[in-house]
């Protein structure tokens, strides 16, 4: 494992930033506890290579926080994980949407979720294009990051490469250490999630645009559940933005 933990120009989350993300606070909540907040939900289905994944993000003034992820053993039937999706929605309150992968498997899952009661559904193709917008949705909100004190937000890691932890205002504790900045995506400390996350590769096509691959003999399940959810997550802040924005106009 520590062989796939390295710091690859290729890699599109190094190490360094997922450490950041992550939060000792933050354990994985389980099914039967019920909880309020606004969550967002992703779903990566798998079958015989891949693993079926549900990731549960919620999300509070920009903030997200990974509350819940499970994956299901191989050959787990895709009824199977859309019941752990509903018993989801009936405990929590209040799963705002759900993201699922539809690619190979085709329009009936999405039409099998939202007739087993499921709502806000959305079906995602993944696709050259879609991959890239998702993956960017996890990469920005990992990478973007704010002052608890004043309220600065910025990226930990500029496009230039140089790193922040510390607030650029100059805002101490009261001991006069420097404040930490937070980034915008909270996860648990879990050492597969970590994994997952960084073993995800990407290269620039002749096309212009950024092909995503992992590791052999790698999983890469968990990372695009946890996009999905994410993704899911900032469309709704987009579209919730859109009155002011042209209020603003």
């Amino acid at each position: 494992m520590l062989c796939e933990w390295t710091e690859d120009a290729d890699a599109w989350l190094p190490t360094s930033l997922i450490a950041l993300a992550q939060d000792s606070a933050i354990e994985y909540a389980k099914t039967d506890r019920k909880l309020q907040g606004a969550f967002y939900l992703g779903v990566d289905f798998g079958k015989k290579r891949d693993h079926s994944v549900v990731s549960v993000v919620e999300a509070s003034k920009r903030h997200k926080v990974l509350r819940h992820m499970h994956r299901f053993p191989l050959d787990t039937p895709y009824g199977a994980v859309i019941g752990y999706v509903k018993r989801l929605q009936d405990t929590w309150r209040t799963i705002r949407a759900i993201y699922a992968d539809k690619t190979g498997v085709g329009d009936y899952i999405v039409e099998d979720m939202e007739r087993s009661g499921l709502l806000g559904v959305t079906g995602i193709n993944f696709t050259d294009t879609s991959k890239e917008a998702l993956a960017t949705s996890l990469r920005e909100s990992m990478r973007t990051a704010d002052c608890p004190h004043c309220g600065w937000r910025g990226y930990i890691q500029d496009h230039e490469g140089t790193w922040r932890t510390t607030c650029p205002e100059g805002c101490t504790h009261d001991d006069g250490t420097p404040v930490g900045l937070r980034p915008l995506l909270h996860i648990p400390y879990d050492l597969d999630l970590f994994a997952e996350l960084n073993v995800e590769r990407y290269e620039l096509a002749k096309t212009g645009k950024i092909l995503f691959n992992h590791l052999e003999g790698a999983n890469d399940d968990r990372f695009w559940s946890l996009s999905l959810a994410v993704y899911a997550s900032d469309m709704a802040a987009a579209t919730a933005s859109r009155p002011l924005a042209k209020l603003i106009d």
